[in-house]
């Protein structure tokens, strides 16, 4: 009885999660995300997405824009051109798909300096990156 309750147990958590590992992302999809109070409607939107890396272990890229995050005291200082994350960055931190007619900044320029740096992928959830947004604003 203990093993089924035990294992009973391991489905009934586990149930969600693979839930939100079968999502399809798609360009163009706009999302809410898990955020501090202070980010409230904040969302963001899958801009481009593309695989780096060796063709036997290819990491999968969304490059997204982010919107509503206060990281900034400054007013209209809510917006994030590009970040480059990870599906595991999408998959911790999503909440909904959304419709939204609101604007987002255009990623075209983030992406090509990503690319040129060489640079790397967020593997964190959103809402740390929206705190290390923040933390680094501060120290300006």
């Amino acid at each position: 009885m203990r093993r089924l309750t035990a294992f009973l147990l391991l489905f009934v958590f586990a149930a969600p999660l693979a839930a939100k590992q079968d999502r399809n992302y798609e360009i163009g999809q706009v999302w809410a995300f898990e955020t501090a109070p202070v980010d409230d409607g904040a969302l963001i939107k899958i801009q481009e997405i593309e695989f780096i890396g060796p063709d036997d272990a290819p990491m999968e890229v969304f490059h997204i824009s982010m919107i509503g995050v206060n990281y900034s005291p400054v007013p209209g200082n809510d917006v994030v051109q590009h970040l480059p994350v990870s599906r595991e960055t999408l998959d911790m931190s999503v909440t909904s798909l959304v419709s939204s007619d609101r604007d987002f900044p255009d990623h075209g320029e983030g992406v090509a300096m990503w690319r040129e740096a060489n640079g790397g992928v967020f593997t964190i959830s959103l809402a740390e990156i929206a705190e290390v947004l923040r933390e680094s604003y501060a120290q300006m």
